[in-house]
């Protein structure tokens, strides 16, 4: 019986791209295209050596450089190529890109505490609003699990994105989910069984060094 629940079973590495460069100052980088670090660098090789003994049939990403090339690189080990797509993009964080938080804060505070205490109200300041970015990945997620019903398959994806898809796994509310710690280069694993999700390990790290910046 065991065996027969294991050969229906969906399985997701959710993975968080490594450092980027600029990620030390602290600085949020939505659709911003910021390359990795050496240090990310290092962690996506840390990623692929890891995810070497998986069978993944699969791997996604987002088209970003940040998230692309990690996956590239955990791709390459399983001989796979990285199929990438925009719908996985971090949320479009529009004047805020390049900002820090503590710099926003001073000058408008509240719009900061919107984005932790309400989110599904706040909209980017001519950037993308919480609700069309839950839809989009959303959307997404429901196509990647049309498209694999049994396996194992990697996405390497944004903090955001990251979330969203845990928060909605754990269903919990949009207002929690900003409290689900993702540092960079954090794996998650996710079990599907017939379409109902089991969250098999959260944030996990493969070396101390990551950071939780965007």
């Amino acid at each position: 019986m065991i065996g027969m629940i294991n050969n229906h079973r969906l399985r997701l590495y959710l993975i968080r791209h490594g450092e980027v460069e600029g990620a030390a100052d602290g600085r949020l980088f939505g659709r911003t295209d910021a390359a990795l670090s050496e240090r990310g660098i290092s962690q996506a090789h840390r990623l692929a050596e890891f995810l070497s003994g998986a069978q993944l049939e699969a791997v996604y990403s987002s088209d970003l450089q940040r998230a692309k090339k990690t996956a590239e690189m955990i791709a390459k080990q399983a001989n796979l190529k990285v199929e990438a797509n925009s719908a996985w993009r971090e949320i479009d964080m529009g004047e805020w890109e390049g900002r820090t938080i503590t710099a926003l804060h001073n000058e408008s505070p509240a719009l900061v505490t919107q984005v932790f205490n309400d989110p599904a109200s706040f909209r980017y300041p001519s950037g993308e609003a919480f609700s069309d970015f839950i839809v989009r990945v959303q959307a997404a997620l429901d196509q990647l699990l049309e498209t694999h019903r049994m396996g194992d398959i990697a996405l390497i994806t944004h903090g955001g994105v990251c979330r969203t898809i845990l928060g909605s796994v754990l269903g919990m509310p949009m207002r929690k989910w900003l409290q689900l710690a993702q540092p960079l280069a954090c794996l998650n694993v996710i079990d599907w069984y017939d379409g109902n999700p089991l969250l098999v390990s959260l944030n996990s790290l493969l070396s101390d060094e990551a950071r939780s910046d965007d």
